[in-house]
């Protein structure tokens, strides 16, 4: 039997657009209209562009450099001051490029995806200027000095390309603007290098995939220590990566590195490898999530140095190289830790750093060529600090510290367990005051793609939400990156039924606790999140009072074949394998929905320009709960894409829009 609603797959269809722009503008009419609404995004616009918050940076040869965004430039702008002025607090701005002004130029909406320097001539860099603030980009070279497109400069079309530099005059291009180019997924599956003065079609040839595999990147990794290397990352999967070493004759030599193996750096002649799984080697075995320094040598692979082994409660988050360090930032039970080690007369040796606070860590800038690092740290409660380590003598500074948005006062964080359907405990955090059966909350999920969800300082959250007495819970489930490989996979493939296992765990502890019940607790994800929060609201939907599925897949019996898709068979498996057909016909929101079912309120939000999560998904599920007389609105913005690359005023007033949702549907109304 045909799907109804087959035809909101194409976006291009004069119904699906005007189906589209009326639910939205019944959306907006219920929850995003009136005085006090323009009040409150016009108060949260103020804050987000309040000159005291932090101002984080690209620092290069002692200039920070800055991508701003104001009521004059609602797309922003790219702007630079000296690191004196910066640390002193009073940075003198020049501004660099406007990105509206690319709007004419290319003849398009676009929205600055990223700036790329030279780190040998940082006045050099590779613009990327998103389509709508999609995942499709043009790419143009630009001299900052200048204040100009480089003529006859590497530039090129719209595509879901990689481009990144080799050296002055030669950049590394993995072209997606022709559909002969792409992978099923719509991602690169060639590598090209492209030298200056040269056409695409003039240029080297030096790698190409099938067309099944994922995708396809290729860099340079500047070694401070050391001689250049050129790498190729060919993904068959999400999970599952060839690597290859590009030779000076630019033939690619294949690393002997495991499968399911992250390259996450390379110093001193070494490459840092994160692994998924066991790595057999030899007579040696390196553990799971673990990080592997290996000797590497014209694409042979040399001696291997375990630099860190996680325990149960702890996971390797990231990992940044300095000149003469590598440094890992861990969490441990979902704290931001930091570890460094450093090569010398050839061993690594760990050092001891300074004490860092509590709570999350992020490493937000390493200035090429020099031995600082930037690090934001916070949680829930406490505002945004930005320190400088410099760790040739192991200094910590503190560089700004973001004004405080929200009271505090009487709001505690706290960690709790539930117990999921197969018995494993599952933390949760919990932010509130003095919490009863009553008391509103917003329960937040991801659950996926070994990303883990953090303590971060709740801003706006705990402006409009907190200080009322309202609570809010993050739900650190499996699927997620929190406690490394084994917690993302025991909710992967045919067991991706355990994320919403675990989500409707902690729903009934919160309960149980009394912290809140049934017609107070409003649940939230998106993405990946998404899935689990329809999925959750399907299964049990007694047990919640509202749900906000925010850009979320729900048809998991076609997903492979919608936008993006096809790279995301490792995360959830082949609706075109049985064993796999199964379960996701389980799982799947959309094919789930029941027409005698009593759905609590639900808010869906998409973005027709979101090229990596096919909008599809949102609109057919929407139609059918529509159709099914569910209380139910969409939130269709037109610019964004998938990650919300627009204005501030535009992100604002669609976060503004699902907390009024949450309001009228766990406060008003109860």
């Amino acid at each position: 039997m045909q799907d109804p609603y087959h035809l909101f797959e194409d976006l291009n269809d004069p119904e699906t657009r005007r189906f589209v722009s009326d639910a939205h503008a019944e959306t907006q009419a219920a929850f995003a209209s009136g005085a006090d609404f323009d009040q409150t995004v016009a108060d949260m616009v103020k804050q987000l562009q309040n000159p005291r918050q932090i101002a984080f940076c690209q620092e290069h040869r002692a200039r920070m450099y800055h991508f701003h965004q104001d009521e004059i430039h609602p797309k922003g702008v790219y702007r630079v001051c000296s690191a004196a002025s910066y640390r002193s607090g009073y940075p003198e701005w020049q501004i660099l490029f406007s990105v509206a002004d690319f709007d004419d130029i290319l003849g398009d909406d676009v929205y600055l995806g990223g700036v790329s320097h030279y780190v040998a001539q940082p006045e050099m860099v590779l613009l990327t200027l998103s389509r709508s603030g999609s995942d499709t980009v043009y790419t143009l070279e630009f001299n900052l000095n200048s204040g100009t497109i480089v003529e006859n400069g590497f530039h090129f079309p719209a595509g879901k390309n990689h481009i990144s530099w080799r050296d002055a005059d030669s950049v590394w291009v993995c072209p997606a603007w022709d559909e002969r180019q792409t992978t099923q997924a719509g991602y690169p599956r060639e590598v090209w290098l492209v030298e200056r003065g040269q056409s695409f079609e003039e240029s080297t040839p030096v790698y190409r995939m099938d067309s099944d595999g994922m995708m396809v990147n290729a860099w340079r990794y500047l070694d401070a220590q050391g001689a250049a290397i050129d790498l190729i990352e060919s993904s068959d999967g999400f999970y599952t990566k060839t690597y290859f070493q590009v030779s000076p004759e630019c033939e690619a030599l294949s690393l002997n590195l495991p499968a399911d193996g992250e390259v996450s750096g390379y110093l001193a002649g070494h490459l840092l490898i994160h692994l998924r799984s066991v790595w057999q080697r030899a007579n040696h075995s390196y553990p799971a999530g673990s990080l592997v320094a290996v000797k590497l040598n014209k694409g042979e692979l040399g001696a291997a140095h375990v630099l860190f082994a996680p325990d149960s409660t702890q996971a390797l988050e990231s990992v940044e190289t300095t000149k003469h360090f590598v440094v890992a930032n861990l969490l441990d039970n979902v704290s931001g830790r930091l570890k460094a080690w450093r090569f010398s007369d050839g061993l690594w040796r760990e050092v001891s750093l300074p004490k860092l606070p509590q709570g999350t860590l992020e490493l937000t800038d390493q200035p090429w060529g020099g031995d600082v690092l930037y690090i934001a740290a916070s949680d829930f409660t406490t505002p945004l600090t930005l320190f400088a380590l410099d760790l040739n003598v192991m200094e910590l500074v503190v560089v700004r510290r973001q004004p405080k948005q929200f009271d505090a006062d009487g709001i505690q964080v706290r960690q709790f367990h539930a117990e999921s359907a197969d018995g494993t405990r599952i933390p949760y955090y919990f932010v509130g005051k003095n919490p009863s059966p009553e008391t509103p909350v917003i329960v937040y999920v991801y659950g996926g793609f070994a990303v883990p969800e953090l303590p971060h300082y709740m801003g706006t959250i705990g402006k409009y939400w907190l200080e009322q007495g309202k609570s809010f819970v993050l739900a650190n489930v499996r699927g997620g990156g929190e406690f490394g490989p084994q917690w993302h996979q025991a909710a992967q493939g045919i067991n991706k039924h355990k994320s919403v296992d675990d989500l409707i765990a902690v729903i009934d502890d919160l309960n149980n606790r009394q912290l809140s019940s049934p017609p107070f607790i409003g649940i939230q994800g998106g993405s990946n999140g998404g899935l689990i929060v329809a999925s959750a609201f399907v299964r049990t939907p007694h047990s919640i009072g509202a749900m906000v599925c925010e850009m979320p897949l729900t048809d998991m019996l076609r997903y492979p074949y919608l936008s993006a898709g096809a790279s995301w068979i490792d995360e959830y498996g082949d609706p075109e394998n049985p064993i796999f057909q199964t379960a996701l016909a389980e799982l799947s929101p959309y094919h789930n929905l029941s027409d005698t079912a009593d759905y609590p309120p639900a808010l869906i939000t998409t973005s027709l320009s979101d090229d990596r999560v096919h909008p599809a998904h949102a609109l057919k599920f929407y139609a059918k709960l529509r159709c099914n007389k569910a209380p139910v609105w969409l939130y269709a913005g037109g610019a964004g894409g998938h990650t919300g690359n627009t204005t501030q005023e535009e992100s604002v007033i669609e976060f503004a829009c699902i907390i009024e949702f949450f309001n009228l549907q766990l406060v008003a109304k109860h």
